[in-house]
């Protein structure tokens, strides 16, 4: 068993038997899924996503996490993946553009999305995004 899983089980053992709650920051989405119950997606310091593991892992809202979760490596050699190249620049997180941070490496990026910062809101029920995508108002 590599040490990365012993301490991976030993964190989830220490939270079931005492109650732990832990903050888990990783870009290793696989472990992400695995210890988490619910996940935080950010970019350039904003938080894009949030909910339930398994909603958000089943149902991503955000173009950024889908752009995430189509880059994770799946083992069956028979399975086609429909992986999102992401274009553009990344922008300077000391610098970052107007309006929505992603908008410069968004497919969806509408006229909007470079003037105003998208509101982080429930979209279903425990399921936050930021994106004008889901704001029928500013559609």
């Amino acid at each position: 068993m590599s040490i990365q899983a012993q301490i991976i089980n030993l964190l989830k053992d220490l939270q079931k038997k005492d109650g732990l709650a832990y903050i888990f920051i990783s870009h290793d989405l696989s472990v992400v899924e695995h210890i988490s119950d619910e996940v935080g997606v950010m970019y350039l310091g904003s938080m894009m996503e949030y909910a339930k593991t398994k909603d958000i892992f089943e149902r991503p809202l955000h173009p950024y996490t889908e752009a995430l979760f189509s880059a994770v490596p799946v083992p069956d050699p028979d399975y086609k993946m429909n992986r999102i190249i992401l274009k553009g620049d990344i922008p300077s997180p000391a610098n970052p553009p107007s309006g929505c941070k992603f908008h410069t490496r968004c497919e969806k990026c509408m006229a909007i999305c470079s003037k105003e910062a998208p509101v982080f809101r429930e979209y279903e029920p425990g399921h936050f995004v930021a994106c004008h995508l889901y704001d029928e108002a500013r559609r």
